[in-house]
């Protein structure tokens, strides 16, 4: 990943193949994911209705998946589109939105994750030990602050992460002021980042919708970290916005414009050693 050939390799596959992301999130955000697809030169479809989803899927290059503000119908959809990419090797992954606060998230989650085995689960500590069955403390989708990453608990935060990738045997990418991305082999620690990102709408969402851009190119573990650079270094450089507004607007224009030159100039990570 430190290679510059890997970078352009990802990201010029992908605007070559400009692919086909099947998303399926929640209405609050649904617009800013669609954009950051866009931006980074793929193709949304956020089609959710129950007896479409299995075609769409299967003519799609990856999924995202979105536990938030969940209905009857997109858990269908979810199900279907989960089994879908499982039978035809579609590449996917699902952010756990709530399952700290919602056991019909996480009995659905655990659905999922057992039975079709995403690429790459997500979510923020608070999520990620829910799913454990861990003692947690969500404040509603957001970490609590007994759960978040510092560098006092990092190593005992990285032990949760690799313990979650080798029972689903999936990359596992836990959120929050350092980022952790894990598999059976590997482990970076991401330090870039912007508190700003908490003061808008969807920033997660759109992270994991990057991580399905990049998922249809590469399923190794340095496409969800490339993806998780990009996103983190895009809203440092719009640190200088006014508002949340302003903010937003940077934001999404710097993951359209940054270069790789960008990315090995800001980028700030790590290989984790035990």
């Amino acid at each position: 990943m430190q290679n510059l050939k890997e970078i352009l390799y990802m990201r010029n596959k992908l605007l070559e193949n400009s692919p086909l992301i099947h998303s399926i999130t929640n209405p609050i955000s649904i617009n800013q994911c669609a954009n950051v697809i866009i931006a980074l030169g793929a193709k949304p479809i956020m089609a959710e209705h129950p007896l479409e989803v299995s075609n769409i899927t299967k003519k799609s290059d990856a999924l995202a998946i979105n536990l938030g503000n969940i209905t009857d119908a997109r858990i269908k959809s979810i199900e279907i589109s989960s089994k879908t990419a499982y039978e035809n090797n579609i590449p996917f992954i699902i952010d756990l939105v709530g399952v700290g606060i919602s056991d019909l998230r996480l009995n659905l989650s655990k659905n999922i994750i057992n039975n079709y085995k995403p690429n790459v689960i997500k979510g923020n500590m608070s999520e990620i030990k829910s799913f454990l069955n861990l003692k947690s403390n969500p404040k509603g989708v957001d970490v609590g602050e007994k759960d978040k990453i510092n560098l006092n608990n990092l190593d005992n935060s990285v032990k949760i992460a690799k313990n979650l990738s080798n029972k689903t045997n999936s990359i596992v990418l836990i959120t929050g002021k350092y980022d952790i991305i894990s598999n059976s082999d590997k482990t970076y620690i991401v330090k870039n980042g912007s508190e700003k990102l908490s003061n808008i709408t969807g920033s997660g969402c759109m992270l994991t919708n990057i991580v399905s851009c990049f998922l249809s190119v590469s399923k190794n573990i340095e496409s969800v970290l490339l993806s998780t650079l990009i996103i983190n270094i895009a809203a440092e450089l719009s640190q200088n916005a006014k508002g949340p507004g302003s903010f937003l607007v940077e934001f999404l224009d710097n993951i359209y414009n940054i270069s790789n030159e960008d990315i090995l100039k800001y980028s700030n990570f790590l290989i984790y050693k035990e």
